[in-house]
């Protein structure tokens, strides 16, 4: 049996259709008989839907300058842990 925890795991996944037919199976079952991931589900479905409602805006330009140096941060750390 999927616990709730798996299931908010491969919550986006279910959502965007990526998943095999087993795991929607299991998802399918967990969700007969778990209200709160069914009340999560519900919610995440409006979340994705009211966000796709907003306009889009550029990022201002110090937020996307220090967007670009935090994301260059993470794959340097990512990539000197692997050499």
């Amino acid at each position: 049996m999927m616990t709730c925890r798996e299931f908010t795991e491969i919550l986006l996944e279910y959502l965007s259709g990526e998943l095999t037919p087993e795991q929607i199976q299991r998802i399918k079952d967990h969700l007969g008989g778990c209200p709160p991931c069914v009340a999560i589900l519900k919610t995440y479905r409006i979340t994705i839907e009211l966000t796709r409602r907003l306009p889009c805006h550029p990022l201002p330009p110090s937020c996307d300058q220090r967007l670009r140096v935090a994301v260059a941060e993470q794959w340097k750390q990512q990539w000197s842990g692997l050499a």
